[in-house]
């Protein structure tokens, strides 16, 4: 069964690998046209959408992957994934790796056991090659989900180091600092055991928080450390439980992502959202606005949608057939 499913990946990887060098081929073709000329002058030059910025040396992608978390960080030539959504989303966290040009993982780090944070890790492990899973020693009773299991095995399978962090740790991606700040005692659910990792490269900052939720939150708060950012990673998708004033208070963020989609718990809530926008943070949400792409250039810090994207393509076609 394990074999066949292998076998399975790597005809998936193969066909995937075939339709991106015809696609590729395609728009080249396409591109050397006068149409295609006018198509790509129009999308990148309509107001107020030029496309993440490629020159800027770091760059924060939240993945629109459901309600679930997957967030890839690059910055000068390095890139880390944290977390890597549900089981069935694998596919899509590897395609948009691939996608915008990462074929090489510095550390992949879940931020906790949940299965909608590391259910497509394993995945993630097996297609892209990754230097060091970075974990947090959760007690077993929390890591005995399907999902923990395979990424253990990947792991294993992989020969890939692993290695285990703790508040203090501190790590690079390019010239970024990435700090481990949390969680700062033991919890005895999974949620306010989340890691909670700081960012800070060049005057931008963010806090990447898991599924935490108030008990953490107050722990963070209470212990002093610096929790002023740029950007927050909203907790738990946005969740009621989540995002407490004093919290938002410590953090007071610019901008605020939130990884949601159709969900029973109906997710972000409105008490929740009302919270953010009260502390005066442009409020970003993947379940609206897609894969969110923010990118500090060392002074300006931009945010590209893939909402934004779509309305150029459309505004641009609709050009062309004019």
């Amino acid at each position: 069964m394990e074999k066949r499913e292998r076998e399975l990946r790597e005809k998936r990887k193969k066909l995937r690998e075939a339709a991106l060098l015809a696609l590729i081929a395609i728009v080249l073709a396409f591109s050397a046209t006068p149409n295609g000329r006018e198509l790509w002058t129009w999308l990148f030059a309509i107001s107020e959408f030029s496309g993440p910025s490629q020159q800027s040396p770091l760059r924060v992608h939240v993945i629109d992957v459901g309600k679930a978390d997957a967030i890839l960080l690059e910055c000068q030539g390095e890139a880390v994934l944290l977390d890597a959504g549900t089981y069935p989303r694998g596919d899509t966290v590897v395609d948009y790796l691939l996608r915008v040009g990462v074929t090489e993982l510095k550390y992949v780090i879940p931020s906790h056991p949940d299965s909608d944070h590391i259910g497509g890790m394993a995945q993630v492990l097996q297609e892209i090659p990754t230097q060091e899973v970075l974990t947090y020693p959760w007690p077993a009773s929390l890591c005995q989900s399907t999902e923990y299991q395979n990424l253990l095995q990947a792991t294993r399978e992989e020969s890939l180091s692993c290695r285990q962090v703790l508040p203090g740790d501190v790590f690079s991606v390019g010239e970024a600092r990435l700090q481990i700040l949390g969680p700062l005692k033991a919890h005895e659910d999974s949620n306010n055991s989340s890691l909670v990792i700081r960012l800070d490269f060049q005057g931008f900052s963010a806090l990447f928080c898991g599924d935490i939720a108030y008990e953490a939150e107050k722990d963070l708060v209470k212990s002093g450390v610096d929790l002023d950012v740029d950007l927050l990673k909203v907790p738990h998708h946005g969740s009621a439980s989540s995002c407490s004033s004093r919290f938002l208070e410590a953090v007071s963020p610019a901008y605020a992502a939130v990884s949601a989609g159709p969900d029973n718990s109906h997710l972000p809530r409105e008490e929740t959202l009302r919270r953010l926008e009260e502390t005066g943070a442009q409020v970003c949400r993947t379940d609206v606005e897609g894969d969110l792409v923010f990118s500090w250039d060392g002074e300006t810090l931009s945010l590209w949608t893939e909402r934004q994207y779509n309305r150029a393509l459309e505004y641009a076609l609709e050009k062309l057939v004019q």
